[in-house]
C-alpha cells in the first residue's frame, strides 16, 4: 500500500483540497523571513550575470580570442569547461565555508570574487584586443585569470544560498523555498531572451564585451543588495525564528509518530554502525576510471588514484587521537554513504544535457537555423530559464509530498527524450517540443534533488553535502568538454559547409537516457530504504 493510501485509511474522515495542496506552499513561501528575501533577490540577479557570460563565452573564445587557431570550437569548449567544471569542483571544496564562516560572509565574499573576475573577463578584449588571437597570448591569460577569480566565488556561493535556505525555512516552507530558489536563478536568466539588444548593431550594438560589462556591473548591484538586506540582525532573527518553528513542528511530529507507534506495537530498529571504507575505494575506483577514459598523457591522474587508495593505510599508521579523528571524518562523511554515492553520479548521463544549454545551444541555433531564429539565437537558447520559472513551483506545489526517487525517474526520463525530439530535424517545431520536454524534466527533478543534498544533511553540514552533491556536475562539465562536444559541433554543425545536426542530437539522447535506464535497473537496490527525509 503506498504512503498516501495508508494516510487516507489511518484518517478516513478527512478529504485532501486539491486547491488547498497547491496553494498552501506558496501562502506558507510568502510569510519566511526578510531574509530569505534577500538571498532569492541576488539569486536571481545571480542567475541573469552567470547565464548570460555564459551563454556568450563560447562565442567569444571561438569567434575573437581564438579566431586565428585551428578548430577554434574545440578550443573554445575546452576554456569554457574550465568556467563549469572548475565551479563544480570549487563547490566540493569550498562548500565548508558557509558552515565556518557563516553564510551571510560567504555570501559576501562570493560577490566580491564574482565581481573581480568579471572586471578581469570585460577588461581583457580593452586591454589586450590587438594583440594577435592564438592561445596563451595576454587577452587569453588575462580572460581565464578572471574566470579563475568567478569559479573560487561561485564556488562559496551557491553551498552559501542553499545553506542560508535551510537555516531561515522550516519543514513548512523548505520544498516551496528550494524550487523558488532554482527557478529566480532561471527567471534571471530568462531576462537573457532579450539580451540582443544588448548585443546587436540593430539595436545598442555593445557587442559581446560591452555586453560583459553590464553583467558585471549587475553584479556589483547583487553584492549591494546582499549586503543590505542580509544585515547581521536580519540573519540572526531569522535563524532564530526558523528554529523555534522547526523545533515546535518537530515535537509534534514526534509525538504523533510516538502515537502511531504505540498503536501498531513496533519499536524502531536502531541503524548500523557505518564504516569509512566506502568513500575510499569509490573516490580511488572513480579516479581511475577517469583517467582511463579521458586518456591523459601523464601518469598524474594514476598517481592521484593510487594515493587516494593509500588512505586506509595512512590512517591505520596514525597515533590514537589523529586516528579516530580521521575515520570518523570519513565515516561521516556524504560519500561514506555507498546508496548517496550512487545516485548522484548515475545522474551523470542526464546532466550532460544542462552543459549543452551554453556549449552547444545557441551556437547550434546561429549555424543550423535560418532567419530570425539564428539571427537571435538568444531567445530560443533561453526559453529555458522562463519556462522553469513558472513550471518548477507548480510542479513542486503538485509533487512535494511525492518521492525522491520517484521524482528522479519521471524528471530524468522526460529530460532525457527531448534530445531525441532534434533527431528528427532542425525547426522551429522539434526546437520547441525539446525545450518544453527538457524544461519539464528538469522541473520535476532537479530542485528535489537539491533540497534533498541539502536536507539529509546533519547540523552545521548542509554547506559540505551542498558541495559534495557537485562532484557529479565536475565530471560532467569537466568530460563534456574535453571529450566531444567542440568536436561534435565542429563534424556535425560546422561554421560553413553541410550540417547534420540530427545525428549529433541522437547521439546526444543515447547518452541521456543512460540515466533513467540505471535508476530503473538500480531500483530495487537504491530505491529500497532510500532517504526520504526531503522527499
Amino acid at each position: 500500500m503506498s504512503e498516501e493510501s495508508s494516510v487516507a485509511a489511518a484518517a478516513p474522515e478527512e478529504r485532501p483540497n486539491p486547491l488547498k495542496e497547491i496553494t498552501q506552499p506558496f501562502v506558507d513561501l510568502v510569510k519566511a523571513p526578510r531574509a530569505l528575501w534577500g538571498v532569492n533577490l541576488a539569486y536571481m540577479l545571480e542567475g541573469l550575470c552567470y547565464f548570460g557570460v555564459l551563454g556568450y563565452l563560447e562565442i567569444h573564445f571561438s569567434d575573437y580570442i581564438f579566431a586565428g587557431v585551428p578548430h577554434p570550437e574545440v578550443w573554445a569548449h575546452n576554456m569554457v569547461g574550465v568556467l563549469t567544471a572548475g565551479i563544480a569542483l570549487s563547490m566540493a571544496v569550498l562548500g565548508f565555508v558557509p558552515d565556518k564562516w557563516g553564510v551571510r560572509k560567504a555570501l559576501l565574499l562570493a560577490f566580491v570574487l564574482l565581481v573581480g573576475g568579471r572586471v578581469f573577463i570585460s577588461l581583457a578584449p580593452a586591454l589586450f584586443g590587438a594583440e594577435p588571437r592564438v592561445v596563451g597570448s595576454a587577452l587569453h591569460l588575462m580572460t581565464m585569470g578572471g574566470i579563475v577569480l568567478v569559479l573560487f566565488g561561485y564556488g562559496m556561493y551557491q553551498p552559501a544560498a542553499y545553506s542560508a535556505v535551510r537555516q531561515f525555512t522550516t519543514p513548512k516552507t523548505a520544498a516551496m523555498a528550494y524550487a523558488m530558489l532554482y527557478a529566480l536563478m532561471n527567471a534571471g536568466s530568462a531576462l537573457l531572451m532579450a539580451a540582443f539588444v544588448l548585443r546587436d548593431e540593430k539595436f545598442l550594438n555593445l557587442g559581446i564585451t560591452g555586453t560583459f560589462w553590464v553583467f558585471t556591473a549587475l553584479t556589483v548591484v547583487s553584492l549591494i543588495v546582499t549586503a543590505t538586506l542580509l544585515s547581521r540582525k536580519t540573519v540572526d532573527q531569522a535563524i532564530a525564528t526558523a528554529k523555534a518553528e522547526t523545533a515546535a513542528i518537530a515535537a509534534a511530529e514526534k509525538k504523533r509518530a510516538e502515537l502511531e507507534l504505540e498503536k501498531k506495537g513496533e519499536v524502531q530498529a536502531a541503524k548500523p554502525a557505518v564504516t569509512g571504507v566506502p568513500v575510499t575505494a569509490w573516490i580511488t575506483l572513480v579516479s581511475i576510471v577517469v583517467a582511463i577514459v579521458v586518456k591523459v598523457p601523464s601518469p598524474w591522474s594514476y598517481i592521484v588514484g593510487g594515493l587516494v587508495a593509500l588512505v586506509p593505510v595512512i590512517i591505520a599508521l596514525l597515533p590514537k587521537e589523529p586516528k579516530a579523528k580521521a575515520v570518523e571524518y570519513i565515516a561521516t562523511h556524504p560519500l561514506a554513504d555507498t546508496k548517496f554515492f550512487v545516485f548522484i553520479f548515475a545522474l551523470i548521463p542526464v546532466q550532460t544535457l544542462f552543459t549543452y544549454n551554453w556549449l552547444i545551444l545557441p551556437q547550434y541555433i546561429s549555424r543550423a537555423y535560418d532567419g530570425w531564429i539564428g539571427e537571435y539565437y538568444e531567445f530560443f537558447s533561453n526559453l529555458n530559464p522562463i519556462l522553469i520559472f513558472i513550471i518548477v513551483p507548480v510542479a513542486t506545489a503538485l509533487t512535494y509530498k511525492k518521492k525522491i526517487y520517484s521524482m528522479m525517474l519521471i524528471g530524468t526520463t522526460v529530460m532525457a527524450s527531448s534530445a531525441f525530439v532534434l533527431a528528427f530535424g532542425a525547426n522551429v517545431v522539434t526546437l520547441s517540443i525539446y525545450i518544453v520536454l527538457m524544461t519539464v524534466g528538469e522541473a520535476l527533478w532537479q530542485p528535489r534533488f537539491l533540497q534533498y543534498a541539502t536536507e539529509i544533511a546533519p547540523e552545521g553540514k548542509a554547506g559540505l553535502y551542498q558541495g559534495v552533491a557537485q562532484l557529479p556536475w565536475f565530471l560532467t562539465k569537466a568530460l563534456v568538454p574535453l571529450l566531444y562536444s567542440g568536436q561534435m559541433m565542429a563534424k556535425y554543425v560546422p561554421a560553413t559547409g553541410p550540417k547534420d545536426s540530427e545525428t549529433m542530437w541522437f547521439i546526444f539522447g543515447l547518452i541521456a537516457i543512460a540515466s533513467p535506464i540505471s535508476l530503473v535497473l538500480l531500483k530495487g537496490w537504491l530505491g529500497k530504504d532510500f532517504k526520504t527525509k526531503a522527499a
